[in-house]
């Protein structure tokens, strides 16, 4: 650990240390997590008792994120996969499962790699199939942070996080996500061509990717570079065998008509649902055309942010702490489920911050975050679409204090390696 004795005179007095609070004691802080965990586990069984979470009082499935997801399963594993990509054949394949009922999702907008990592769960009848979904993904988010920070209280903040609650109401796969882009960056340094083959299965979700390779040619991590292409083709190439390569003509009409479902809609629609700069600006009655053009400042300002930082002599795990956070602000396209990844920029953080030392002013950041599930347990009950407060994405305004900590402490002097 760096201490303000060992550093030059002239760097010794512009640092500003802080020591750690009482609340951030270990213990505490397993407290405050698994308390706010209970919190949200309490609410899952009384929605579910009340027949609005999983499954009806009558046992039929609830039409959700993941009752669309293993219907299509389903459907790709034992008829026709390319029938998905078709808005009235996929229509059938939800109702067929559900119900009829006045709304379905039109679209299928994932790419048909995302069946092999479904496939396993459509073994399970729906209800087992939403839990195990939700626990395995769950774990193996929990598995990549404390791997990251190795302190016991990591596990207990990610289940405190708010956006993990909302992850694991829809059975959404920002756990998933998470899991990739936190390992991916957890073994880049020890283990590239691993790291790589993680950073090819997030192809899967290909819009919190395209930072990654800017930032390994900014570090030259070629090794890593093409781990991550073979196996982003391979996964390709998988996903063409089981299910024909007719899924991957199809797939690029939907995610078009998706595409323009969510980004060119009715301008009084819920837009703060969107969890991005162009939500933000389309919730503040803002053009398409202009949500688009600070979308794309957005996402530059943050590729020059990333290329800079992994050019630099920056301790690594703010380097990865800077990618995970921008890779989340970067993309026009995330929901508040997408957000339980922001728990891989923390860790890395608080990773600095345990063999560094904190910074004044941290600790008083950290509260207000962990205060924030105190607001979303106010709208909770509402929709899984959230959480917004006032119309305002929350989760955007989270992520993005969170990454300007990041980047405060990456421009230290203390921050060099």
């Amino acid at each position: 650990m760096i201490e303000v004795a060992d550093l030059p005179t002239g760097i010794q007095a512009d640092v500003k240390f802080s020591r750690p609070l009482g609340i951030f004691a270990e213990w505490r802080l397993q407290v405050y997590g698994y308390a706010v965990a209970a919190i949200y586990a309490a609410f899952l069984v009384s929605v579910y008792r009340a027949g609005t979470w999983i499954v009806t009082s009558g046992w039929l499935p609830i039409y959700t994120d993941f009752a669309c997801a293993w219907a299509a399963a389903v459907q790709a594993l034992h008829a026709d996969a390319t029938a998905l990509y078709d808005p009235v054949e996929f229509v059938k394949v939800q109702a067929a499962l559900v119900g009829p009922r006045d709304y379905f999702y039109p679209n299928w907008p994932y790419p048909p790699t995302f069946f092999l990592i479904l496939a396993p769960f459509t073994a399970l009848p729906y209800l087992g199939a939403f839990i195990t979904w939700d626990l395995a993904t769950l774990l193996g988010l929990l598995v990549v942070v404390y791997l990251i920070v190795r302190r016991r209280p990591a596990i207990a903040l990610v289940l405190a996080s708010p956006f993990t609650a909302w992850n694991f109401l829809a059975a959404q796969n920002g756990f998933l996500t998470g899991s990739l882009l936190g390992a991916g960056l957890l073994f880049l340094e020890s283990r590239p061509v691993l790291a790589g083959v993680f950073i090819g299965l997030l192809t899967y979700k290909p819009q919190f990717g395209i930072l990654l390779p800017l930032a390994l040619a900014a570090s030259g991590r070629w090794r890593t570079f093409a781990s991550a292409a073979v196996a982003a083709a391979l996964f390709a190439v998988a996903s063409a065998a089981a299910f024909g390569t007719g899924v991957w003509a199809a797939f690029p009409r939907q995610l078009v008509a998706q595409s323009s479902v969510n980004f060119f809609g009715d301008p009084d629609g819920d837009w703060g649902y969107l969890q991005t700069v162009y939500g933000l600006i389309r919730s503040l009655h803002g053009s398409a055309r202009l949500a688009w053009l600070a979308q794309g400042l957005t996402a530059l300002m943050t590729a020059v942010i990333v290329w800079i930082v992994w050019r630099s002599q920056t301790r690594y795990a703010l380097k990865a702490a800077t990618l995970s956070a921008a890779a989340l602000i970067a993309t026009p396209y995330a929901f508040a489920y997408d957000m339980a990844a922001i728990v891989v920029p923390a860790a890395f953080l608080a990773t600095d911050q345990l063999r560094h030392g904190l910074l004044r002013g941290e600790q008083s950041i950290w509260i207000i975050l962990f205060s924030a599930p105190l607001i979303v347990l106010i709208t909770l009950g509402d929709n899984v679409g959230g959480p917004t407060f006032g119309g305002t994405p929350i989760s955007l305004l989270t992520v993005i204090a969170l990454f300007c900590v990041i980047l405060r402490r990456a421009r230290h002097p203390t921050a060099a390696a």
